[in-house]
Formats: structure tokens, C-alpha cells, sequence
């Protein structure tokens, strides 16, 4: 259909409120071709109505192979194993997931059997709103270390930059597993950084002269400074991270994805990993450190973006990133930043085409019938999603 039209209350435009409606916003051929303040223009335009109207959003970090609806850890240890294709069917539904929580692209963080790269390869010939995707292809971890599912082993430290430059072939980004994963019990990062400064220097180096961001698998200061020192473009998770080093990554730009979701869950389900007191003190310590560090985050300028970890135990796709949003939304981060978080400024930061609503732009738009300005909750419940030149609806998926 060449010329339709959008009737709404308010809209968020990828960096502010547009309050103060209506709005007649005109599609022609899949882009917004005019923004009026009123109730539309010509009768005979195909329209359609609703409270609010914001871009698609943006996962910042997914793991598109693994279903975090599986709750059983005996099964999903047993997954790891299954065959190719039914991974594929897991990434597939995990994409459709995602976009009928009104995300219309994701960063898979990668998966040692090349399914994101399948995944992308497949996004455009869908018959339903696909997401688009960014990928890391395969993760790269030291020999031995943390990430077996999704790392390639870096077994020859003098080969970093031939490891990269493979990867690169057919890698979006490049992902560093700079460190392991958080001891609960223990309260802190399991062993050492995975790389030296030296090491992580070379990776960054090797990827920024092809072109590729980084990002890192980062928590506990130890592994944030050698990311950071490296010039690592983004610190993934980053539980433990300093004020000093948020200034640095402020002063440089460093982004941050700090996925509350994974250990919510936990701190939310401990009988399920069977966590002990002790452990659910850690959990709850971690998360209010956390929260207290987002905020002074967003207050310095760090350029914060919103991925959930889905995939992760307990994290479903699209569901928990609009979770995540809430999550980060209780360490008193106001929504408009919140928002451009996850619309405007991932796509800017990885040089992909806007979607904010403006003239001009490739329309990539999610419609609600209640605004979450009034209500966050509303981000729940998406009407219809409007990509490719069509609108699309999606049945309520369960809570």
C-alpha cells in the first residue's frame, strides 16, 4: 500500500516525548512522509489509530539459540548438545518472540555453531516482521576458560589478530570474553581475567582496523580496567564496575550493557539453582550495587543501551527485555533516556539506519493502546508493529 496513516496521542521520537496530540504521521512506501499535529488529513487514506507510537527497540544482547523459557538446568545442559537444526528452530522462535515484544533489532552475542549467522542470513525472507540482526558470529575466550558455547579458544596467544580477522569475515562485531561468570556464593567474579592488557589491546587493535566494535563479556574490576585499557568499544554486564571507571568509559564512550535480568532471576528463583542464604545475600547485594551504579551512569553521560542476556536461565526472549527496561527504570532512570536507549542510540552507535520518527525516515515503528508515560506497563501490550511497509499484529503472548 503506497500512502497510509497513523493517528495518535504521543509519540516518542527516539529521543523525546512528542506530547500534546493528536498526530497524523503519513507512510508512503515504507517511510514517514509527513508529521502533522491534528486528527488526519484525507479521508481516503487507509488509517489507523492508537495512544502511542515509538521506534522499534532494540536487544542489545541475546543469545538467540537458547530458549530461557527452559527452566529445568538438567535440559538446558543437555541442549548444548542438540542438533543444528533444532537450535535453528529455537533461534527462529526466539526471533518471532522478540518482535512481537516490539523489537526490530537484536545483537546475537554469539554461539559457537554459527546459528546467529544463519539466523541474519535467513532475517530478510521471512513472511512476518523479522528482526534484523547484528552478530558476533563466534565469541572468542582463552583455552580453557569460560564460554565453551559460544567462544572459539584463542589456543595460540600469537595468532589473536588471525583469530579476529577470521572472525571478522563474517562477524557484525567482535565479542571478547574478557572474564568468567559470577561466583553467587562467593559473591564476585570467578579467577582471573580471561586476557592481559596486552592481549586484549591486540584484539581491539586487530578488529577496529576491519572495521568491527567490540564488546566485551566484562564483570569485576579487575576485567573492566584491561577492557577498558584495551579500548574496548563495550563492557557487557559490568557487575562490580567502579565509579572511576564509568567516568573513563563517559570521558571515552564506552557504552554499557548491564542486564539485570539474568540475576534478577536468579535472586527472584534461587530454589531452582538451589542458592543458598548466603548466596540470595549476594544476589540482592549485586542488584542494588548495580542499580546505584545505573544511575550515576546515565547521570555522567555513559551511553548506557538496554539488552536483556535473553536466553540466559529464566530470560526469555522479548518478554525479559521489556523487564529489563522495567528493572532499569526502578534505579530511577527517567523513561525518555530510558527509551533512547533502546531505540535511537544502539542504531547510532552501530552506524545502522535510524529509526527515529522524523521525516525522511525508514518507518520501523511498534503501536500501543496506552502510553507508558502514563503507565510503564503498557510496553506489554504492542498493538501492531509497522516494518517493511505493512503492519503486523501479534496475538498477546502469556505473561
Amino acid at each position: 500500500m503506497d500512502l497510509q496513516q497513523l493517528v495518535v496521542d504521543s509519540y516518542f521520537d527516539g529521543r523525546k516525548l512528542r506530547g500534546q496530540g493528536p498526530y497524523a504521521i503519513t507512510l508512503r512506501q515504507g517511510v514517514i512522509d509527513s508529521i502533522r499535529q491534528g486528527d488526519g488529513c484525507a479521508s481516503d487514506i487507509p488509517t489507523r489509530r492508537g495512544a502511542f507510537l515509538m521506534p522499534g527497540m532494540v536487544e542489545a544482547h541475546c543469545h538467540l539459540f537458547l530458549d530461557g523459557g527452559e527452566l529445568d538446568i538438567v535440559r538446558r545442559a543437555s541442549y548444548l548438545k542438540a542438533p543444528r537444526e533444532e537450535m535453528l528452530a529455537v533461534g527462529r522462535r526466539s526471533l518471532a518472540q522478540s518482535a512481537a515484544a516490539g523489537i526490530s533489532l537484536v545483537r546475537d552475542a554469539g554461539d559457537i555453531h554459527g546459528v546467529n549467522l544463519q539466523l541474519r542470513g535467513e532475517a530478510g525472507s521471512t513472511a512476518w516482521p523479522c528482526p534484523a540482526i547484528v552478530c558476533a558470529g563466534r565469541a572468542i575466550r582463552n583455552a580453557g576458560r569460560y564460554g565453551s558455547f559460544m567462544a572459539q579458544e584463542a589456543t595460540d596467544a600469537s595468532s589473536l589478530e588471525a583469530m579476529v580477522a577470521e572472525l571478522a569475515v563474517d562477524a557484525d562485531q567482535i565479542k571478547v570474553l574478557m572474564t568468567g561468570i559470577i561466583d553467587f556464593e562467593a559473591g564476585e567474579v570467578k579467577g582471573p581475567p580471561q586476557f592481559t592488557l596486552d592481549q586484549a589491546r591486540r584484539i581491539a587493535q586487530a578488529a577496529k582496523a576491519l572495521g568491527r566494535r567490540t564488546f566485551a563479556h566484562c564483570s569485576g574490576a579487575a576485567g573492566i580496567d584491561i577492557a577498558l585499557a584495551a579500548g574496548l568499544d563495550s563492557i557487557e554486564h559490568g557487575f562490580f564496575v567502579t565509579r572511576e571507571q564509568l567516568r573513563i568509559m563517559a570521558d571515552q564512550g564506552i557504552s554499557w550493557v548491564p542486564t539485570f535480568a539474568p540475576v534478577h532471576f536468579q535472586r527472584s528463583r534461587p530454589e531452582l539453582a538451589g542458592w543458598s542464604t548466603r548466596a540470595v545475600a549476594n544476589l540482592e547485594r549485586i542488584l542494588d550495587g548495580h542499580r546505584q551504579q545505573l544511575e550515576y551512569a546515565y547521570r555522567i553521560g555513559v551511553p548506557v543501551l538496554v539488552g536483556s542476556d535473553a536466553g540466559s536461565h529464566g530470560v526469555r526472549h522479548g518478554h525479559s527485555y521489556v523487564e529489563e527496561l522495567m528493572l532499569m527504570a526502578g534505579a530511577g532512570v527517567g523513561l525518555e533516556k530510558l527509551l533512547h536507549s533502546a531505540t535511537a542510540l544502539p542504531r547510532s552507535l552501530w552506524r545502522r539506519a535510524t529509526a527515529d520518527i522524523a521525516v525522511g525516515s525508514r518507518a520501523d515503528l511498534v503501536l500501543y493502546d496506552k502510553s507508558p508515560f502514563d503507565a510503564l506497563s503498557a510496553l506489554r501490550d504492542v498493538a501492531a508493529v509497522y516494518t517493511g511497509g505493512r503492519f503486523d499484529r501479534f496475538e498477546k503472548a502469556a505473561a
